[in-house]
């Protein structure tokens, strides 16, 4: 390749040309190659000291032994530590004497209110009036006791959630698992209806009567109160969680329901399980 000196700044070419336009041989600044330089130098540095180059399975850790995982955790355990000391009062208190404690609503209501945004809206709703097989919280029909510390220990531990210490509850699935035939079904569904004062076929009651009693009242009660220790739903009442008329008890019935409250003992710490359970009582009937 012919090199030729450049007339105007006397510099050899490289013998590269684009439209016209020739690359002179000029050599790299003296800013770039020092950046170079001390670039190059610092890479080397990090390497030695730092966390840098991967094995198969691990990692170089570095002369110094630095590890951001570790600053990160250390940090969060400080906050973790800071929280405790803050909500010190949250935590010691009894909370059917803290809920009636103005001083306590103010200083956690805000937080707990983006507790339950965050962790309990998307199944109860934002103002957690409850959806379709999600229990309303605002109201006074629980299926596990309303009082602040059942809310709490509901919280914890959860409801069929895989927890050692899980509340379970089942409604059986008495027509898929030939327990009961479609007239017994449709019998005891219309028993149920008369029991929430909702319109029904008065034949059918008497019969529906005797098959809830045999095979419905040792969870729901003789009268359809429900238990509060078992977690069966009250059916003398208005409050449904899958819905109360004709097509949706029948469904239940036939089907059966199993719900899911997740466990929140190993996502929450205790402070914000005391706060939900503050907050859910706060809310009810305002």
């Amino acid at each position: 390749m012919p090199v030729e000196r450049d007339e105007v700044s006397g510099r050899n070419t490289t013998g590269h040309e684009w439209d016209g336009i020739k690359e002179l041989d000029t050599p790299v600044p003296w800013a770039s190659r020092w950046a170079l330089r001390i670039a190059i130098l610092y890479s080397l540095g990090y390497w030695i000291f730092f966390p840098a180059w991967p094995y198969v399975s691990d990692f170089t850790r570095g002369v110094l032994g630095y590890s951001s995982r570790a600053t990160v955790l250390e940090k969060v355990e400080k906050a973790a530590t800071q929280r405790d000391a803050f909500a010190a009062d949250l935590l010691d208190g009894n909370l059917a004497e803290l809920a009636d404690d103005p001083a306590i609503r103010a200083k956690y209501e805000g937080s707990a209110a983006i507790l339950a945004r965050d962790n309990c809206a998307m199944c109860h709703g934002r103002d957690l009036g409850g959806q379709t097989g999600f229990p309303n919280l605002r109201d006074d029909h629980w299926l596990w006791s309303g009082d602040i510390e059942e809310i709490a220990t509901t919280l914890r531990f959860g409801i069929n959630s895989g927890h050692d210490e899980e509340r379970s509850a089942e409604m059986l699935a008495f027509g898929a698992q030939q327990m009961l035939d479609r007239a017994d079904i449709r019998a005891v569904t219309d028993y149920v209806l008369s029991l929430s004062g909702q319109p029904h076929e008065g034949e059918l009651v008497e019969t529906g009567a005797a098959v809830f009693e045999e095979n419905c009242a040792a969870c729901h009660g003789d009268e359809g109160e429900g238990g509060l220790e078992s977690g069966a739903p009250s059916l003398t009442d208005k409050a449904w969680i899958y819905g109360g008329d004709r097509d949706a008890i029948y469904r239940t019935i036939w089907s059966g329901r199993k719900g899911v409250m997740p466990a929140w003992s190993d996502r929450l710490s205790e402070a914000d399980i005391r706060k939900l359970a503050l907050y859910v009582n706060w809310q009810r009937n305002e």
